[in-house]
C-alpha cells in the first residue's frame, strides 16, 4: 500500500526515509533562517521566553515547533540507524 500525505509518499522503508531526511533538510534551513534573524541558538529559545527577553509570536512557535520537530526526527533516526 502506499500512502500520500502533502506531497510525501512512501510504500516502503527506503522512501519513509528519504521523506525524513528531505524533511530533517527543510528544517534545519527554517531553523538557520531564524537563529541568523534573532542572533540565538534555538536551545536558547525557551530560556528567552521564560525570562521576558523573547515576546512569543507566531513565528517564535513556528520556530519552536521546528525545532522540537527536528530533535524528535533526529532522535528517532539514531534510535534506526538506516
Amino acid at each position: 500500500m502506499i500512502v500520500a500525505v502533502e506531497g510525501l509518499v512512501w510504500g516502503n522503508a527506503a522512501l519513509l526515509q528519504q521523506n525524513r531526511r528531505r524533511l530533517m533538510g527543510e528544517l534545519r534551513e527554517k531553523i538557520r533562517r531564524y537563529e541568523a534573524r534573532y542572533e540565538i541558538a534555538s536551545s536558547r529559545v525557551e530560556v528567552e521566553l521564560k525570562s521576558g527577553r523573547l515576546r512569543e509570536t507566531a513565528e517564535i512557535c513556528d520556530w519552536l515547533i521546528a525545532f522540537r520537530t527536528y530533535l524528535a526526527l533526529e532522535h528517532e533516526q539514531q534510535a534506526r540507524p538506516e
